[in-house]
């Protein structure tokens, strides 16, 4: 993912929490805050994932499907939370998953362009 759209700075990860702020499902949650004209994620995997190399996958798999969706985001800090659950998963049903959050989401707060709610019309 680019890194102008990296949430990094742990005083800003740390207010986006404390607003509690979130949507999830079994596989993913989503902390999240209303920012103007900016869009910053973060993606988060616990230790108890498995291995190093098991939590770096997870992360650039997640970014992946985020860096396909991220066109049409607007508007709103985001801290993935990756549960032990996708382990799981196959691809697809990750790409699912997150599609699924981020409606979740976007019903809570628009954050999609007006382009393309016109589209779905």
């Amino acid at each position: 993912m680019n890194k102008k759209y990296t949430l990094q700075a742990n005083h800003e990860i740390e207010a986006m929490l404390a607003k509690k702020q979130s949507v999830g499902s079994k596989y993913y949650v989503i902390h999240y805050d209303r920012v103007d004209n900016d869009v910053k994620i973060a993606v988060s995997v616990s230790k108890k994932l498995g291995d190093a190399h098991i939590r770096n996958y997870q992360k650039r798999v997640t970014k992946e499907i985020l860096r396909s969706l991220l066109p049409d985001i607007k508007n709103v800090w985001m801290l993935v939370v990756v549960k032990t659950s996708t382990l799981d998963l196959s691809y697809e049903e990750k790409v699912d998953q997150i599609k699924y959050v981020i409606k979740k989401l976007n019903s809570n707060i628009n954050i999609f362009k007006q382009e393309i709610k016109d589209e779905e019309k």
